[in-house]
Parts: structure tokens; sequence; C-alpha cells
């Protein structure tokens, strides 16, 4: 996983977290955000509080949380446009989670790539 720009860690309260300099877009300096590998999920955190408990993770739990990060990796990788068709929000500007279907990146407006291209919306 060496050629991902992302850094998958450990905190101890929130678990195993995928950093992602793509997704800091649009938050202030003292915020940062995280995908939740356990809630497959994104959310912002202040960054003094949150990065002080993050450590690299071990080789065993990579392993074994392997698929999850591999359906961020594809979600991150199927981003054609950077900006959600319904809502026109950038992806890198808010929170998000992973659509267990489709693996794309669910919107926080709920659209996914399970949407067609007449723009139809998935609900949440």
């Amino acid at each position: 996983m060496s050629g991902d720009s992302f850094q998958v860690q450990f905190h101890p309260r929130l678990g195993i977290v995928i950093y992602d300099p793509v997704a800091q877009m649009g938050l202030a300096r003292e915020q940062m955000r995280l995908f939740k590998l356990g809630a497959m999920s994104a959310s912002t955190f202040v960054r003094s509080i949150v990065s002080k408990d993050i450590v690299a993770c071990e080789d065993q739990t990579m392993a074994e949380h392997a698929d999850e990060v591999d359906a961020y990796r594809t979600a991150r990788s199927r981003r054609r446009k950077p900006y959600c068709e319904q809502c026109r929000r950038h992806f890198g500007s808010v929170d998000f989670t992973v659509c267990g279907e489709c693996h794309a990146i669910r919107c926080t407006c709920g659209t996914c790539g399970c949407a067609s291209s007449s723009r139809r919306r998935k609900a949440a």
C-alpha cells in the first residue's frame, strides 16, 4: 500500500483510520478529516486532540482490514468528478461514507455511484 497518498493509522478510540491529504480540503488548520474503517465514513475532528493519539498501523492489523482499505481506495479512484453530481459539493470538502453496494463515495446529500447519469438520487 506504499503507492497510496493516504496513510492507514490507528487511534485508540476511533480504531483504524485513514488520513487522506485530499480529504483535508476546505478545513480550518486546526481540523482534520479522518475516514473511520469501522463505520466506513469520514468525520471531522479537532487536530490537536486526535492527532496526539494516532500511531502507525501494525502489519497484522493492516492485513485484517485490507478489504476495507481496498473499498476506500476503490471509492477514491472512482471519483470521475471531484464533486457530487447532485449537490455540487466537492468531495474533499464534506464528510462522506462509502456505499456498501457500489463502493463509491456517498455524499452527505445521499448521492453515490449507484445513481445513474440521469442524476437519480439514491436514498441514504
